[in-house]
């Protein structure tokens, strides 16, 4: 753990706790279920925006630029999505231990 791991562990390790700390532990597993659900979210998202204009196309016509933005719209919807993992609350989630 820390600064006592060795330098071949350290590069192997999944996860390292750099402090000697191990109440560090539960917040990291937290953390990481954390950001498993906001890929999971992501990737339902992505699913959504791309399946609806290909549904939409063979349908009928689809406009380009509503192709585009359906592609790009997802994008910035997804980042911003991510972005909700950098915040505070979510490491002061994880610290207390709720994981929500």
């Amino acid at each position: 753990m820390g600064q006592a791991g060795s330098d071949l562990a350290l590069e192997t390790a999944d996860a390292v706790v750099v402090r000697d700390a191990p109440a560090t532990i539960p917040a990291a597993v937290a953390l990481s279920r954390r950001a498993r659900r906001l890929v999971v979210q992501n990737l339902v998202i992505a699913a959504t925006f791309i399946t609806s204009p290909v549904i939409w196309d063979l349908a009928r016509t689809l406009p380009l630029p509503f192709g585009v933005a359906g592609c790009e719209g997802s994008t910035i919807i997804m980042i911003l999505n991510g972005r909700r993992l950098m915040a505070d609350a979510a490491w002061r989630c994880a610290r207390s231990g709720n994981g929500k």
